[in-house]
């Protein structure tokens, strides 16, 4: 869980209690078995409020929505697969940027106005809270990306790893793979039969 999302989560409460309330929530000190209650429990119970709060219309307009999927696009330039991320008003310290696999995984947090002493909402659809994309890599990644966010776009750059070397039993080329100097002998064109050759299909 990212650090900052107990505090996006508090956030959150205090401009649901503002909507429905028109005032805002009091302050008041934790008491020993709050500061006990396990992690799921709170989490289960800010999921319950969020989605009771969106079911009264004029508190559901009045809050931003929790949590969003950020568009994403992909771009080949030269060797390089470079991914786009929109997250505009989110710092770079709140992103957080993984390669597992073959797969890109891009998460963080984007805080809101919606702190204690913020003020009340008119309309919200700007979404606060936590964000999670990711995309599938078509070739094994070879280094750490390179990573900027730049007027509120990520750029992920991905170098392709070099042609990996085939085994013997894959050295059979093609028509289109073989050069006019490397030739071959008269028993291994009697051999090698059209159905046979690689990439050849039927």
């Amino acid at each position: 869980m990212h650090p900052g999302l107990i505090q996006v989560m508090r956030d959150q409460v205090y401009t649901i209690y503002r909507a429905a309330t028109g005032t805002d929530l009091p302050e008041s000190e934790p008491s020993p078995s709050e500061a006990e209650t396990p992690l799921e429990e709170v989490t289960r119970s800010f999921a319950e409020l969020e989605a009771m709060a969106r079911t009264i219309p004029l508190v559901s307009e009045r809050v931003p929505p929790f949590s969003f999927t950020p568009p994403l696009d992909a771009l080949i330039e030269g060797d390089d697969l470079v991914i786009e991320v929109a997250i505009p008003g989110i710092e770079r310290k709140d992103v957080t940027v993984e390669c597992k696999d073959e797969m890109v995984i891009v998460s963080g947090i984007r805080r809101h106005q919606c702190g204690a002493r913020e003020p009340t909402y008119s309309h919200g659809e700007i979404p606060c809270g936590p964000f999670y994309r990711s995309f599938h890599v078509p070739f094994p990644i070879r280094d750490e990306p390179a990573v900027e966010l730049d007027r509120g776009m990520l750029r992920v750059r991905l170098s392709s790893l070099p042609a990996i070397p085939r085994t013997e039993d894959q050295k059979h080329p093609t028509s289109q793979e073989q050069s006019p100097q490397e030739g071959r002998s008269e028993d291994q064109a009697e051999n090698q039969t059209p159905g046979k050759q690689a990439g050849h299909i039927n």
